[in-house]
């Protein structure tokens, strides 16, 4: 769980080799650069691949129908990138001019194949259109101006007033039709369709160069950090120095490579005054807790490696904000169908071994509480004996819920505390984890009968967490002069104020309990709906299987989307704040990103 150490390495050579050095070290991909010349003003940011090559490479790949990848001979790329621009801005204006077309055909098409005259529409009598409810067409009767219906169905009659202005008295506000006539319409829409039709086929012509697309602008975005990188390293007496950060592992590489092209290279661990970047070496299986903890903060060099622990945790708070194991063989299900397709690339991979992770624990705690799709497993069963969690028992659930809280805070600053442990100022970690278990011991042993002789330990144990707190908040050195102890008072004072905060921590984890109750209750809902309709023959079981399909998806999607937030924040928010007091820049390799 160790954030990997690493060394300043720097290197020197003639200014002249410069640019070979660069290619051969982004071919080496290993060191994370330092700009030697930070705030010189160096002019505009260099730029990567255009952002419109990027952008049709997307839409190619992004066609339901590509061809098999051809080789890049003999392509022009900007040709290319222009066409497939423009095949994407036309397929859209048509798209959208398809959807207003068939807005106006369901307006015209009740009234007929007609096109509104010029006086109807600007003279001194004017056609005016209403759609009128069935059950107010007798207070047409009262309208003080010819008018006729044109067509009706089983819902609206469809009237046609001839007036200077919309008569007094209509049930409902006039409509606006369209100019076109419904044939002229639906000819339109005959073209929109046919063209879309032909765009397609272009479209997916182009994905025979798509690889060819990607290896260039891949190529043109590695000559861009080239130069970035040029334009960060020194240049005195036309000689070079280019600096990085790299892990030990890679020095002997970084070795051979100056000795081949016989640089000068220094190798130094990190000073005080350094602020190294911070690399994670994680199992690949485990690495997805990487991505859930570098999104919200990279953790300072000289912290811990969290992403494991997140990881675990994040895992736990899915599976019971889940509760159901059913659901979870679901979303067992979908992982097996995205299995290869999720390990196409490291990041992809990372993602996989996460849902692993979140598909067993949405079982494992699912047959713990003894819920499968929101039903009981049959009494007698070994399924039914596995349930040793009852989901509808406040007091079990509420204090299982603070429970996790209380053990994940606790961790949370026995890990400060370690970080700290050349200071005194571990102490007041330590003194928050008394604070937090003798906390709930006191309350455990004020609600439960058979505990109630262990208030006395979780009183005392708050006493001296508090005491702990008091004295070691204060990151000054120990002193015994009165100023020295009257500040470090203070600053414990302050300390103690987070009391409230820990407090507030802590409660937040009954999310844990209230989410999980909710997915269980919506479950049993949508299952008591459908038996009332399977309850009658016919469209009743029909409608009873539509309301089990639609209530159960609708519960899956919102329990996915539950426990990914809510999963998350009680790590970012409440476990970070405990222990990640610093953050600090996450390790770029200056690697290239054409195959080579």
């Amino acid at each position: 769980m160790a954030i990997v150490l690493l060394d300043k390495v720097t290197l020197y050579g003639p200014a002249a080799e410069k640019g070979d050095v660069l290619e051969a070290l982004q071919q080496l991909g290993c060191l994370h650069l330092v700009d030697l010349r930070p705030g010189e003003g160096r002019g505009a940011e260099v730029a990567a691949s255009d952002t419109g090559a990027r952008a049709a490479l997307q839409y190619l790949e992004d066609s339901p129908v590509r061809r098999r990848p051809q080789t890049r001979a003999g392509v022009d790329f900007q040709a290319l990138v222009k066409e497939a621009l423009e095949v994407r801005d036309r397929s859209h204006a048509l798209g959208e001019e398809q959807q207003q077309v068939r807005r106006g055909i369901a307006d015209v098409e009740p009234w007929g194949d007609f096109e509104v005259p010029d006086w109807g529409r600007e003279g001194a009598l004017r056609l005016w259109f209403y759609v009128v409810p069935l059950h107010k067409l007798d207070q047409l009767k009262d309208v003080d101006a010819p008018w006729s219906v044109a067509a009706r169905d089983h819902r609206f009659a469809y009237v046609v007033v001839v007036a200077a202005e919309p008569p007094e008295g209509m049930p409902v506000a006039p409509v606006t039709l369209p100019p076109q006539r419904l044939s002229a319409l639906r000819g339109r829409l005959e073209e929109i369709e046919r063209e879309l039709e032909d765009l397609e086929y272009r479209r997916i012509g182009l994905t025979l160069h798509r690889e060819a697309l990607a290896a260039s602008l891949d190529e043109a975005d590695d000559r861009a950090a080239r130069k970035r990188a040029g334009l960060a390293a020194l240049e005195r007496d036309q000689l070079f120095a280019l600096r990085g950060w790299a892990s030990a592992a890679q020095v002997p590489a970084l070795r051979k490579l100056a000795a081949d092209r016989r640089l000068a290279l220094t190798v130094e661990p990190p000073g005080p005054g350094d602020a190294p970047p911070t690399l994670f070496d994680n199992p690949p299986a485990l690495r997805g807790g990487e991505g859930m903890v570098t999104f919200y903060r990279t953790p300072s060099y000289r912290m811990w490696d969290p992403s494991r622990t997140v990881f675990f945790s994040f895992a736990v708070f899915f599976g019971m904000i889940f509760s159901d194991a059913g659901y979870g063989l679901v979303l067992g299900l979908f992982t097996l169908a995205m299995w290869r397709r999720l390990g196409r690339s490291p990041g992809s991979a990372a993602a996989r071994g996460v849902l692993v992770a979140l598909v067993a624990s949405s079982i494992l705690y699912g047959v713990l509480v003894g819920s499968y799709f929101g039903l009981e497993p049959p009494a007698g069963s070994w399924l039914a004996r596995a349930r040793v969690i009852d989901a509808g028992n406040l007091n079990q659930m509420m204090l299982i819920s603070v429970g996790v809280g209380v053990l994940h805070l606790t961790s949370a600053n026995l890990i400060t505390a370690w970080q700290r442990r050349k200071s005194a100022r571990a102490l007041s970690a330590v003194g928050w984890a008394i604070v937090l278990l003798s906390g709930f011991l006191a309350g455990l042993a004020k609600s439960t009968p058979g505990l109630a002789r262990w208030a006395s330990v979780g009183f005392g144990g708050l006493a001296l967490g508090g005491l702990l707190v008091l004295l070691f908040s204060s990151s000054h050195p120990l002193s015994l002069a009165p100023r020295a102890l009257l500040g470090r008072l203070v600053e414990g004072l302050h300390g103690v104020t987070e009391g409230s905060k820990a407090f507030g921590d802590v409660l937040s984890y009954l999310r844990l309990f209230a989410l999980g109750l909710a997915s269980i209750k919506l479950a049993e809902a949508f299952n008591g709906l459908a038996a009332t309709s399977f309850a009658h023959r016919g469209a009743g079981i029909l409608l009873g299987i539509l309301v089990l399909l639609v209530g159960h998806v609708i519960n899956l999607a919102m329990g996915i989307m539950g426990g990914v937030v809510h999963g998350l924040r009680l790590n970012v928010i409440e476990f970070f704040n405990w222990s990640l007091p610093e953050e600090g820049e996450q390790f770029h390799a200056f690697s290239r990103k054409a195959a080579s």
